[in-house]
């Protein structure tokens, strides 16, 4: 007889005990990957609603303008429509920033769902996503300094002349309110994508993917 088995015990006994190594997670699994993931799918929710609504505002902005201006009288609504047009002939940057947004969205959903799960993948995903993240807020602020300002100085002036109060200085004041509170909200918005990209790759959150 075998003195390696013994005779009362189970073969399904010494089975499980033979693979519980590979199936008990280690003692000092980190807690950073599930928690990043669980973020990554609700900013990657909130992202995918505030997209589709970007984009079809831009789609619809025709119908906007109405509603926008229903409530003006006739010489007025068409003297407002005038001086709003820089801004609606902007809106095709919108669109692109939407889109862009969609993708990072996307991308941030599936990241979660993998690091959830402690899958390497995940982070893989979760750091394309930083750098497409990076990217899409720096092409935000040209888009604000180089074209969003200047139309707003424009729309600025045309109000201020539609008022007849030349001193209220609206054209002057809009271009770099824009500016400010557009790189201001960029600079935020990278705060998330810079710091779950740091923690992720700290060694522990990286030991416990699989």
């Amino acid at each position: 007889m075998s003195q390696g088995m013994s005779p009362y015990q189970p073969p399904q006994a010494q089975m499980e005990s033979q693979t519980e190594p590979d199936t008990v997670p280690p003692a000092n699994i980190s807690a950073v990957p599930k928690v990043i993931g669980i973020l990554h799918l609700v900013f990657g929710g909130i992202g995918l609603v505030m997209g589709v609504i970007g984009i079809a505002s831009a789609a619809f902005k025709e119908k906007l303008e109405e509603m926008q201006f229903a409530s003006y009288p006739e010489e007025v609504r068409e003297g407002m429509r005038g001086a709003m047009q820089p801004i609606y002939e902007t809106q095709k940057w919108d669109v692109i920033s939407g889109v862009g947004s969609l993708i990072l969205a996307v991308l941030l959903i599936v990241a979660g769902l993998k690091l959830v799960k402690y899958r390497r993948q995940g982070r893989k995903i979760s750091n394309i996503y930083s750098a497409l993240s990076i990217g899409h807020k720096l092409f935000t602020i040209g888009i604000v300094i180089f074209i969003k300002s200047p139309v707003m100085k424009k729309v600025g002036e045309s109000l201020e002349k539609m008022s007849g109060q030349s001193d209220m200085n609206m054209g002057t004041m809009m271009g770099p309110i824009v500016i400010i509170s557009g790189i201001v909200m960029a600079i935020v918005m990278m705060v998330y994508p810079i710091l779950s990209f740091f923690l992720l790759s700290k060694k522990q959150a990286r030991d416990s993917l699989r």
